[in-house]
């Protein structure tokens, strides 16, 4: 979602957190933010599948990936329980 317009010059930081891992996909969420007044300038969202190239259809994520990333977020990470 665009909230405010960036300048050429402006200096932006951008934050980046996986918000949730499923069994084969999982989705990103991101805010960049104007440095010089810390204004929220844009949030996006993106899911990304993991594909076995050959085969071309999805493959699950590794669970020594997901342990990694479950680590580093914490309790705010939604993990899909395998069925």
């Amino acid at each position: 979602m665009r909230l405010a317009p960036a300048r050429f010059d402006d200096l932006l930081e951008v934050f980046v957190r996986t918000k949730r891992i499923g069994t084969s996909s999982m989705t990103n969420e991101y805010a960049a933010y104007r440095v010089d007044d810390d204004l929220l300038m844009c949030t996006a969202e993106q899911t990304m599948v993991l594909v076995e190239l050959e085969a071309r259809c999805s493959t699950p994520i590794p669970e020594s990936y997901k342990r990694v990333i479950a680590d580093f977020e914490g309790a705010d990470l939604e993990l899909a329980v395998p069925s």
